[in-house]
């Protein structure tokens, strides 16, 4: 078994200003923690290159690629909570480009999965949009690519970040080649992904959106998987299963208030490494997102490599608050379960 960690040193160039959450730390915290596994023989580091504008169009349009490539040159403001520093656009490429050779390290055999270790993020980057720390769309540039360039035809995305990926959502919303599934904090930013958002034309029932209350434990987030994602994946059969990773889901991250825990994202690894190898011959690639407490963010992401790459380092960094399922979360599986029907023959 062999893990695919994909690093750049240019990440850490990025920077968004002294009190801003998505900081180079977050980087640095996680390189610190992952120095315990780095030099196991099941982890191979990999460092990308920057993505080609191809690549960008296979996802956005050309007028926000343009747009954001303009916006760099100088410095600008995209959104209120996403400045634009100079030389973004050539970051975010490399950024892209990481999830990228993730993608094509897996589909090569060249390792069994991968975790790309990048940023700027990019679930908030729809077609012809950006907001919420993201530029482009990391993940679809990276699912676009192997549509391209490898025979993949199906994909699924499992987006465990505590925010809706409405930017991912925006771009695969009419495709049913893509099953896109998201479990996310509401109310929160961005105040998409309600549950009966499900897709549209030949991609409705493909857009699977798990809304979650404050306090929703990681207990409940497990049930879920297995209620909902687990079935869903087996029935679809993807050809890889992707993840939008974000560690915000934490029971103290300061932007959100849900309640997983350590053990959460690595029994969360260890569901979807086992569907993976039933249905896709073990391909996953997991993609960093969110995640702003910086030792649970570090801490959770070597938790996911080492579950990923069979290794224990696994452990709980504060008491973790009391874990059960709530009435809520079981309503909501009970009502999708409805809705999916129409689409779904497993339920």
């Amino acid at each position: 078994m062999k893990t695919g960690i994909v690093y750049h040193e240019k990440y850490l160039e990025h920077n968004l200003g002294p009190d801003h959450p998505e900081s180079p730390e977050r980087l640095k915290k996680i390189l610190e923690f992952l120095k315990k596994i780095i030099d196991k023989p099941s982890i191979e580091l990999l460092k990308p290159n920057p993505t080609s504008e191809e690549d960008l169009l296979r996802v956005h349009t050309k007028d926000y690629a343009e747009k954001i490539k303009s916006m760099s040159q100088t410095g600008d403001v995209l959104t209120l909570d996403t400045p634009v520093p100079s030389g973004v656009y050539e970051i975010a490429k490399v950024s892209a480009g990481g999830a990228i050779l993730a993608g094509k390290s897996v589909c090569e055999k060249k390792v069994d999965n991968a975790f790309a270790l990048i940023r700027p993020p990019g679930h908030h980057a729809g077609k012809n949009f950006g907001g919420g720390f993201c530029y482009f769309n990391n993940i679809a540039i990276m699912i676009e690519y192997l549509r391209a360039k490898h025979p993949l035809k199906k994909f699924v995305i499992l987006d465990w970040d505590v925010h809706h990926g409405n930017g991912t959502q925006n771009i695969f919303y009419t495709d049913p080649s893509v099953l896109y599934f998201s479990t996310h904090q509401s109310p929160l930013y961005p105040g998409t992904g309600m549950i009966d958002e499900i897709g549209e034309g030949d991609g409705k029932g493909y857009n699977v959106n798990v809304p979650l209350n404050p306090g929703t434990t990681g207990t409940s987030f497990l049930y879920i998987l297995n209620e909902l994602f687990i079935p869903l994946t087996k029935e679809f059969k993807p050809d890889i299963i992707c993840v939008s990773a974000g560690y915000d889901a934490y029971f103290n991250d300061p932007l959100a208030n849900l309640r997983f825990t350590i053990k959460t994202y690595a029994d969360a690894t260890r569901l979807v490494k086992d569907i993976a190898e039933k249905v896709c011959d073990g391909r996953i690639v997991i993609v960093l997102e969110g995640g702003y407490n910086l030792d649970a963010l570090s801490q959770g992401v070597l938790a996911t490599i080492s579950t990923l790459a069979s290794l224990n380092s696994i452990k709980e960094l504060y008491p973790p608050p009391e874990q059960k399922i709530t009435g809520a979360v079981k309503e909501n599986i009970s009502h999708l379960k409805k809705i999916l029907s129409d689409y779904w023959d497993v339920f």
